[in-house]
Formats: C-alpha cells, structure tokens, sequence
C-alpha cells in the first residue's frame, strides 16, 4: 500500500514522468472544450490540431517537418481511458523499479525504450501495404516506454511476485510474457499495428538493458552521470582503508540480508508498515544499487 508521502516530485522520476503526463491530458482537454464553447462540437478540432503537434506522423514528409515528435509522442494521450490505463501502470511498474533497480536510470530508458518503440513502429509501417492504408495516420502514447520499463524490471527480477485481480499472486516474468504474447498475437489486427510495434520495440530493449544490467554492465550510465554531475560544483575528497576481500564479501553478504528481510517485510504488509530509518534504508539501497 503507498502512501502519497512516497512521492516526491523533486526526487521520483515515476512522479515527475506521471505529472508531465498528467499535464499534457489535461492541456488537450481544455483545449477541447475552450474549442467547444467557441464553435460548439466542431470546436473539438483545435484540441485536434494542437495534438498533432505532439503525435508522431508516418508520413515520412510530415516527420521531417515535426521531428520533434519523435519524443514528444511518448509523453502525451488523448483519449481518457488510454491516459489512466498507461498512468497506473506506469505507477504501480515504477514503484517496484524505484525500490528493485534505481531511479537514476528512469528517464533515460523511459525515452530509449519509447524512442526504440516510435522508431520500429515508424520503420515497419513504411511497408507498402501499410503505408498507403494509414496515411496521415499518427503515434501517440507512453505504452512503448512502459513495456520498456517492465522488461527491464522483469530481467532483472523473474520470480518477483506480483498481485492481480482476480489471479492472485503472479510471478512477474509470467506477466510480462502474457504480455508479450498478447502483443505478438496482434500483429495480425491492422486496427492497431503502429501501437503494437511500439510495444515490442519498447519491450525489446527493455530486455536487452535488463540482460546486460545483469552482467554488472550500464548503457545508459553515462547518460544519467552527465545529468547528475551538472547539478554538482564542488569536489570532495575521502580517504579511507582499502576493504580486504573478506570484509567486501561480508557486506555484501550483509547487505543483502537485510536487503531481503525488509523486501519480504513490504511483501507480506506493504510499504506502509516499513518505518522511517527502514524506508531510508531501502531508499539507499536502491540509489546505490
């Protein structure tokens, strides 16, 4: 169970990434009914318009004119129930990012995922069957992202268990493989197969970075360093004995320990019954993992 002081807008990317989102809904909903009051139901078109803007065109010659919306698609919905479904998932898969993996890497895989996605949904749509049926035909939406941040979380934490309606506790990489399936098998509805690609584009280097975090590697490291290291201007210095070999593994051993006793604790009870100094703990954990 979360609590709203588990977010912190200036320190939860997830928070940031659902307030931006938030934002965006909101800002094509007045527009929509300022259009309405102003023309009556044709009024809908200048929300229409605006949203162009920010949706990403197949048409190759409309690209090159908004290249832009390569990642501005990813953060942006117009309908409401594709918003508040995409909202809540990307809440409930980034807490568990935030507490498993780190908040450092959010927004960089957040884009690369929904960039890969837009990016093998725009290439593939160019076929020649499909580029003449969805001509101005556009891309919106953070669900590419999303698969992104799931597979990665996934690799990174197969037997992870996940409580859903009406199925009980799931371990997460069966979820994340009914949803791979679900989307493979919707490749044969033209009805939404932009979408669809974005998904597995996003899924795909989402596990691509989960199997290569694995192997103790970092792709995305030097993006979020670079970011970080700008919101620093000062030097520090430590200087400390070198751990021996059996003192490194007896942290670690530890560290996961206790790791483990405070993962099972929010498990079995939930976040809320973690106390202050076991939040701060797990809060370390996470930035330093």
């Amino acid at each position: 169970m979360f609590k709203t002081e588990d977010i912190s807008i200036k320190k939860d990317p997830i928070a940031q990434l659902l307030l931006l989102q938030l934002t965006l809904f909101l800002a094509f909903q007045l527009l929509a009914f300022i259009g309405i009051l102003w023309q009556g139901p044709e009024g809908t078109s200048l929300k229409s318009d605006v949203v162009r803007l920010f949706a990403m065109p197949y048409n190759l010659g409309a690209l090159a004119w908004k290249p832009w919306t390569l990642f501005t698609s990813i953060f942006s919905h117009e309908a409401f129930f594709h918003f508040l479904f995409n909202g809540l998932f990307l809440f409930f898969i980034g807490r568990m990012y935030l507490m498993l993996v780190d908040y450092r890497s959010v927004w960089p895989l957040f884009i690369a995922t929904g960039l890969a996605g837009n990016l093998l949904s725009l290439l593939l749509m160019q076929s020649p069957g499909m580029k003449n049926y969805m001509g101005n035909g556009l891309l919106l939406g953070s669900s590419g992202a999303l698969m992104g941040l799931m597979m990665t979380l996934a690799r990174l934490n197969p037997n992870l268990p996940v409580r859903l309606f009406l199925f009980g506790e799931v371990k997460l990489k069966f979820v994340a493989l009914a949803y791979l399936l679900l989307n493979v098998l919707m490749l044969g509805s033209v009805s939404n197969l932009g979408g669809t690609l974005a998904h597995l584009g996003g899924a795909a280097l989402g596990l691509w970075y989960g199997w290569r975090r694995s192997l103790g590697q970092d792709p995305l490291r030097r993006a979020y360093l670079n970011r970080s290291s700008k919101k620093k201007s000062f030097m520090s210095v430590s200087f400390r004995r070198p751990l021996t070999d059996d003192d490194y593994r007896s942290r670690k051993v530890e560290k996961e320990a206790s790791l483990d006793e405070l993962l099972d604790k929010v498990h079995r009870k939930g976040l809320s019954s973690l106390s202050k100094k076991e939040r701060q703990l797990l809060d370390n954990y996470s930035k330093n993992s």
